[in-house]
């Protein structure tokens, strides 16, 4: 089993074992003020736009020669849904674990790429990586606030495990720094949005030709940050529902709802 993978079953596990506690930790530290209810399983809806820089990018054919890739256009369209799994295991930090569904599409237009057999430049047009699969993963979020505002940092740490036309592997990491304020059941907040990203394609195209040609290409995230905006409402202490965009050169939306118990 991937390590991966046993980690997040043993989060889940640890997540379930603490149930029968009173959740929590060091609530009574914090005086009068109301906390949400420990637990909460959600749905989570994401789509993601944006550019991919080529880290590496190979093809095992003899005499071949490859020039400098940056040079490559790649675009990722991507979207998932997942079920998340949280507690509150202090006032201030949250830690959840979650699983779903991932489909996405690359494709990397290799018209500008400078590969050459012999001085003679091949045609090549646009390479396309599609693929779908599990995605999962965890995190935490740290937040503190008052009756008005609020300030929160939420990590989270993913894993595919990926079917589609070629082998692929995609791990992330996410950084979202958010500030706020509080109008009776409604939350409006900025923040921004850092993504760490490792996709990694090996497989074999059909060149015109050529045949058929073993390749490997390593992409990455274009850019580290952008901005972000969104808004959270309570219906109740028991469901709640949020919404985000990413603004900027990679754009993306999140939908969220969480019933909490």
């Amino acid at each position: 089993m991937n390590q991966r993978i046993r980690i997040y079953l043993i989060l889940f596990c640890l997540l379930l074992g603490t149930q029968s506690l009173a959740l929590p930790f060091l609530k009574d530290k914090v005086g009068d003020v109301e906390l949400p209810k420990p637990w909460g399983i959600g749905i989570d809806l994401f789509t993601m736009n944006q550019d991919y820089d080529i880290s590496q990018l190979a093809f095992n054919l003899p005499g071949a020669e490859l020039g400098n890739p940056g040079g490559i256009l790649v675009d990722s369209k991507a979207q998932s849904q997942t079920l998340k799994l949280d507690v509150w295991v202090l006032p201030f930090l949250n830690v959840f674990a979650m699983a779903g569904h991932v489909k996405a599409d690359t494709a990397v237009n290799l018209s500008n790429a400078q590969i050459s057999i012999g001085g003679q430049a091949l045609p090549l047009g646009v390479l396309d990586l599609n693929y779908n699969g599990l995605v999962y993963g965890g995190g935490l979020t740290a937040a503190v606030g008052g009756k008005n505002w609020f300030t929160s940092v939420t990590a989270t740490f993913t894993d595919t495990d990926l079917s589609g036309d070629f082998k692929t592997s995609v791990k992330s990491t996410t950084i979202q720094p958010r500030i706020g304020i509080i109008r009776g059941n409604w939350q409006y907040y900025v923040g921004g949005f850092y993504l760490d990203t490792e996709e990694d394609h090996v497989g074999a195209i059909d060149l015109p030709g050529l045949g058929v040609i073993p390749f490997a290409v390593s992409l990455s995230q274009q850019d580290d940050w952008n901005y972000s905006t969104g808004v959270h409402y309570v219906f109740s202490k028991s469901s709640e529902m949020a919404f985000e965009v990413g603004l900027g050169d990679r754009q993306y939306t999140l939908l969220n709802y969480t019933h909490r118990f």
